[in-house]
């Protein structure tokens, strides 16, 4: 296609209709009252939005990309971008195209329906407005069941982050029985007014890319749209899917460098959208990635992530019942766990939603699993301890609450409800308020002899506690990454050192280990925890192999010094015991060994009562399927 031809596409600049209507910087300035980050509210709305466009036919794949075009792309980007462009004083879209390298931020989501329905906002068919309630209004939203929010003024965010507040919007979607791609681009900036020889002209501040008829842009459609997404690099959408790519020009990150920024979106998506994430290793209905210039960013399990981690518990404990009796409503359900505080500060996402050192807080959210905010409580009474509990508002009354949220969709302001809404949902959060207070307070929790001690006294007990662990199997390592200090992979027993140290170097490959075993790979250092009521040590490892497996979990009494372990207590002398086996953030499962199947990506989790004033010592085994002994 020839780029420059008279049938090339090109910019148009939006005046008010003869009836007025919003401003553009009307949209961009709603988003003025959140304290939310830009790339906390990008990753928040545009998630939000793939779920909401979710077919059912398998799981969403959400996907965030930062890269440079290349040196075939970028000349493209400006013969393509540079026709019909607005003033620079009205658009700074051609400095952000002059730029020597350009990058464009993208969001791409598949598994969705793509933007489908008229591309017109004055036309209108039932259940098909996608297209026109992202690109052409502002502030429009739906009264769906079972969508987290609307394409309202959050999805301003896409051009707060562009230097010059210009996206291209790369959609396929299905018309009929066919699919149709469709490509346009769309800048919002502020309102201005033109002197011209008919007098003066006001325009909206928006500005749209595309086919121009009449004053009207249309998306390019079809193997046009195709051919044109491909020359400008934008090929984020396998052929024959359904789905939507918003590539942000030139985007800002304030003081990050790009690293920075996408580390920052990484954390994002693990603490705004981590029950999505949920179950690990399983059926997940969304799946996250991110990549920057070409390599994946990892993105994190929730359980991986020490602060987090306490939140996935509660969320699996969601049993509890809020409701508001006299008005015969139910409000939602509440889980609520107690643990040791977690070692070191969380990320800064975590921190800009309110989490500290300590966990005190409960994470609201609505029925489609979305994080809403992290609510404060008051902190546990002592400074080891700490509180971590998930609401999640009933779908019955899930109006009440949507109705609560501001553009941004990052708290429950009650006070815009009245009446009977007014009064649920400040019941909710009463009781919620009551539940964190509660669990604040003095609790006892049992120790082996079944004598109460504070989970205070029960931290500083646990310090020296646990002395390591160490696999006995074809080969025993440690994720990468994740090594302890102190420690290596090994197939021997693990030597005393201190709280969180590994296995001692041992020889890999399998040389001199017993026939039948299988290899133990170890998900970090063991861990303090508290299971019931149980101050605990927990190991959480993997069984990379397929096959049928009998794990065994050995835990014994290190002797310091480096001595190995005690094989005969002293009589009447207590002695660390298996508890139990986890799956993921599930149930703990009762048992000396576990019999299961490997290969299927599970992490479990070994969990073992220590013995008191003593270095506890864990040792996986891992052998091929038999009878347990």
């Amino acid at each position: 296609m020839d780029a420059m031809s008279a049938e090339s596409p090109r910019w148009s600049s939006e005046p008010y209709a003869p009836g007025g209507g919003g401003t553009a910087e009307g949209a961009l300035k709603n988003l003025d009252g959140t304290e939310l980050d830009p790339l906390t509210l990008l990753v928040r709305e545009s998630a939000q939005n793939s779920w909401d466009a979710r077919t059912g036919n398998g799981p969403v794949n959400y996907r965030v990309e930062l890269r440079t075009l290349g040196p075939s792309e970028a000349p493209v980007w400006r013969e393509l971008l540079a026709a019909g462009a607005p003033q620079l004083r009205h658009l700074k879209l051609r400095a952000s195209l002059a730029r020597p390298a350009p990058r464009i931020l993208t969001v791409t989501d598949t598994g969705t329906r793509g933007l489908g329905g008229p591309t017109r906002a004055d036309v209108a068919v039932p259940g098909q407005s996608d297209f026109a309630s992202f690109v052409r209004k502002t502030g429009s939203s739906s009264k769906v069941t079972g969508r987290g929010g609307t394409y309202g003024f959050g999805k301003a965010v896409f051009h707060l982050l562009s230097a010059s507040h210009t996206v291209i919007v790369h959609t396929r979607c299905r018309v009929d029985d066919r699919l149709e791609t469709r490509l346009i681009g769309w800048a919002v900036h502020e309102s201005y007014t033109v002197e011209g020889d008919d007098g003066a002209k006001t325009f909206t501040g928006r500005h749209f890319w595309g086919r121009v008829r009449r004053g009207y842009v249309e998306p390019l459609v079809g193997d046009e749209a195709d051919e044109v997404a491909g020359s400008l690099g934008l090929n984020s959408l396998p052929d024959g899917d359904t789905g939507t790519s918003v590539a942000i020009l030139d985007p800002v990150f304030g003081e990050r460098d790009d690293a920075e920024a996408m580390r920052w979106i990484v954390d994002a998506m693990v603490w705004n959208l981590w029950p999505k994430m949920l179950p690990e290793g399983g059926d997940a209905p969304m799946r996250f990635s991110a990549h920057h210039e070409g390599l994946a960013v990892p993105v994190p399990r929730p359980s991986e992530v020490p602060h987090l981690r306490p939140f996935v518990w509660a969320y699996d404990d969601m049993t509890r019942l809020v409701e508001h009796k006299s008005m015969g409503r139910v409000l939602g359900r509440l889980g609520m766990r107690k643990f040791i505080s977690p070692q070191g500060r969380p990320p800064r996402v975590a921190q800009e939603a309110g989490i500290g050192d300590r966990l005190h807080h409960t994470c609201l959210m609505r029925p489609v699993d979305l994080v809403v905010k992290y609510l404060e409580g008051p902190p546990f009474f002592e400074e080891s301890g700490g509180y971590a509990a998930v609401f999640r508002a009933d779908a019955a009354v899930d109006r009440v609450f949507a109705a609560a949220e501001p553009a941004s969709h990052d708290a429950w302001l009650v006070d815009k409800l009245s009446g009977d809404d007014q009064r649920l949902a400040k019941h909710a959060l009463r009781k919620i308020n009551d539940a964190m207070k509660e669990a604040s307070g003095p609790a006892r929790v049992a120790n082996e002899a079944g004598e109460g001690v504070s989970l205070a006294g029960m931290s500083r007990l646990m310090a020296g506690l646990m002395a390591g662990t160490a696999g006995e199997g074809a080969e025993a390592v440690f994720a990468a990454d994740t090594t302890p200090p102190g420690g290596s992979s090994g197939t021997g027993r693990g030597s005393g050192g201190p709280a969180g140290a590994g296995g001692s170097p041992g020889p890999r490959g399998g040389s001199g280990v017993p026939p039948g075993r299988r290899r133990v790979l170890y998900d970090g250092a063991p861990e303090h925890d508290v299971v019931d009521g149980e101050a605990v040590i927990v190991q959480r490892f993997t069984l990379p192999d397929a096959g049928s497996y009998v794990v065994h979990g050995r835990p014994a009494v290190a002797l310091g010094d480096g001595r190995g372990v005690e094989t005969e207590p002293p009589i009447g002398a207590s002695i660390p015991t298996v508890l139990g086996w986890r799956a993921g953030s599930g149930p703990v499962t009762d048992g000396s060994s576990l019999h299961t199947v490997g290969g299927d990506g599970t992490v479990w989790s070994l969990v073992v009562r220590p013995a008191p004033d003593t270095m506890t010592e864990v040792t996986v085994v891992a052998e091929a399927g038999g009878d347990d002994r």
